[in-house]
């Protein structure tokens, strides 16, 4: 059973390809940066690049593209797909203003000399261009989540399908909470800190918090790639794993209600939330859907795989070293897999011609393995004590340090070539849709 409705409105059909058309050129872009971070930290090669400076900005648009963009303008479809009504000008206007957002973002590099300040979950550019597209995207996310998140389904979920919705209902829920958390740190610390620190403070709570909401849409994501034969898991069980999860948004938003964002308290806290809260629902649903889903489709295991080795490598972090970098791209990485899998399987839905199974495993096999060796080139590193966000000492002195970061950098060329490969795959195919020649046209001659 799909978690989406039939598609038998032409319109709300284009609006959704147009959301999928933003995501993966979101990502297309985001994967041409990680080719420069990755060639960044190979011993020798790396020396060719101009400075520390570059990396950090060549990181900063990586990471807004591939995290910022591309999740929420997935999202965004996975959204659309979910409403039984067509766009309304207000729909499209969203889809208008994050199109424009997501381009100015991009181009942001190349005006004036921006400098990177790396805030930790939404680094940005000291741009006036980079600032008003990410404030452009937001508030375009924002209004298309809050038209998203009603009706809320208040009755016990009476299919799978049902369960689905509600986790992408408590997703555009999370998501609206994000943006007001980092609204109300904003008015928190006024003028008591600015540059690096400012960002730091606003993006903190709201930075934790959307990484809940990530693992609601993959887990989402999850039962559509894994789907449980209702008689061996009742609808209830993945409704309630989708509450637990959606839980810690609950008490973050408590956290941020009495202390500030400057406070000692207010840092630990959200640590100590994400560290204790974002993991028991995800593996529990893991370990169900082994159990009762009679056939996963691709990407499916090697998502989850990767969520639980980011998981793992995180209970080693101690200080501010790459083994931070090789957790979250462990965890973010199983996201991007699960959306990545998902949005293949939903182009037959929008139109498009099916992807076939062999080039399917393919692109997320690349992907999916390149950023277990990032991950493991990372983790290495980081036991080194190699510092996170800098390019490092690129010479040619062999050690476990150095193996790591050529083990990274081959990743990251894997990794980078899954990302323009899904890229390619999807675009390639809403094209013709797009030029009015898809395949429901083709039927109808």
């Amino acid at each position: 059973m799909r978690p989406f409705p039939p598609i038998d409105d032409a319109g709300r059909r284009r609006h959704a390809q147009n959301w999928m058309a933003l995501a993966a050129g979101a990502v297309a872009a985001a994967g041409l940066f990680a080719v420069l971070i990755a060639l960044a930290r190979v011993p020798a090669i790396g020396r060719l690049f101009p400075g520390a400076e570059f990396y950090r900005v060549a990181l900063t648009l990586h990471v807004t593209l591939s995290q910022g963009v591309w999740f929420m303008a997935f999202a965004a479809c996975l959204w659309s797909l979910a409403t039984t009504r067509g766009p309304t000008p207000i729909d499209r206007l969203c889809l208008a203003a994050a199109a424009v957002g997501a381009t100015g973002i991009a181009l942001s590099v190349g005006v004036g000399e921006p400098v990177a300040l790396m805030s930790n979950y939404l680094p940005v550019l000291d741009s006036r261009l980079f600032i008003g597209a990410y404030l452009l995207f937001g508030l375009a996310l924002a209004v298309r989540a809050a038209r998203s998140t009603l009706p809320l389904p208040l009755r016990p979920p009476a299919s799978l399908a049902d369960a689905r919705l509600l986790g992408l209902r408590l997703a555009a829920m999370g998501f609206c909470a994000c943006l007001l958390m980092a609204l109300a740190a904003r008015h928190g610390v006024a003028d008591s800190v600015d540059g690096l620190a400012y960002y730091e403070s606003v993006f903190w709570g709201a930075g934790h918090l959307w990484q809940f909401v990530l693992v609601l849409l993959m887990m989402v994501c999850w039962l559509e790639l894994a789907p449980p034969d209702p008689r061996r898991l009742a609808p209830a069980m993945p409704a309630g794993l989708l509450v637990l999860a959606a839980a810690p948004i609950i008490a973050g938003i408590a956290l941020a209600m009495y202390r500030s964002p400057l406070d000692t308290d207010y840092v630990t806290g959200f640590t100590q939330l994400m560290q204790w809260a974002s993991w028991p629902a995800p593996v529990i649903l893991f370990v169900l859907l082994l159990r009762a889903s009679p056939r996963a489709m691709p990407g499916f295991g090697l998502s989850a795989v990767l969520f639980v080795q980011g998981l793992v490598i995180g209970a080693l972090i101690d200080g501010q070293t790459t083994l931070v970098t090789a957790h979250y791209h462990g965890t973010i990485g199983a996201v991007t897999l699960a959306f990545m899998a998902t949005a293949l399987q939903l182009l037959p839905r929008l139109g498009a011609t099916a992807v076939g199974a062999g080039a399917a495993r393919s692109q997320l096999a690349c992907y999916g393995w390149g950023i277990m060796l990032m991950m493991l080139g990372l983790a290495g590193a980081g036991l080194m004590g190699a510092p996170r966000k800098t390019p490092g000492d690129l010479g040619l002195t062999w050690s476990v340090e150095t193996v790591s970061r050529i083990m990274l950098g081959i990743g990251g060329l894997l990794a980078t070539i899954g990302i323009l490969m899904f890229a390619y795959l999807i675009l390639v195919r809403l094209w013709p849709v797009a030029l009015g020649r898809g395949i429901e046209n083709e039927a109808a001659r």
